[in-house]
């Protein structure tokens, strides 16, 4: 039953409306408030799921879990031979290259493949064991940087060496060194290194100001 009270205040009506509802609704009510709550494992959203990596690179794969529980399990799959590669924190890869990393309490199941090689390109799935079960798929591309070094192959002393190393990669920022010989080169002194990126690939350029005979040989970016 509704029932409407009307109050005066200021010139104006405020409608209150009150909800008498049966004593056997109430009580369900303070029972189970949600009973549409979910209850049951479930997948966050996890993100990019499309995965590139260059060859020797870390690739990290992370799936997010939630309402996980005591009983299920999350485990990652490699869908080309349907292998299991891990099931909780077991890992049954022979390949030591695969690892999950879980911190307690977590939502996170992160598939972590170092040293990745070609042959670990495909599809991964993150899968966890309810009835029915559920899966998410993820894609892992795997790349062979390479790299081509432009600039002039004769300075004069007391020039300054200019080289641009291009890398068809990208997010390579933080891993392009530069070699004189088999020295690797510091950012100090008279030695810049300066490196960006763009939608196509990775420049890094070497500047080396007042060349003298010292800095003749080969350079390997």
């Amino acid at each position: 039953m509704v029932q409407a009270v009307g109050i005066a205040w200021a010139g104006f009506w405020l409608v209150a409306v009150a909800c008498l509802a049966p004593t056997s609704l109430a009580q369900a009510a303070l029972e189970d408030p949600y009973p549409e709550l979910i209850t049951v494992p479930y997948f966050l959203s996890p993100g990019n799921r499309n995965i590139t990596a260059s060859v020797g690179q870390t690739a990290y794969l992370h799936c997010r879990v939630a309402l996980l529980g005591d009983k299920a399990k999350v485990s990652w799959i490699r869908k080309r031979d349907l292998h299991v590669l891990t099931s909780g924190m077991v890992v049954f890869a022979s390949d030591q290259r695969f690892q999950v990393i879980h911190a307690e309490k977590s939502e996170n199941w992160t598939l972590q493949v170092k040293y990745v090689q070609l042959r670990d390109a495909g599809v991964y799935e993150c899968q966890v064991n309810t009835v029915p079960k559920i899966s998410m798929a993820y894609t892992l591309t795997v790349v062979e940087s390479r790299s081509v070094i432009l600039g002039p192959e004769y300075v004069k002393a007391g020039s300054t060496i200019n080289l641009t190393c291009v890398i068809n990669q990208v997010n390579m920022a933080g891993m392009v060194y530069w070699y004189h010989n088999l020295d690797i080169l510091d950012y100090e002194g008279n030695v810049k290194i300066l490196t960006q990126e763009d939608h196509q690939g990775t420049l890094s350029r070497l500047i080396i100001e007042q060349a003298t005979p010292k800095h003749s040989g080969n350079y390997t970016c």
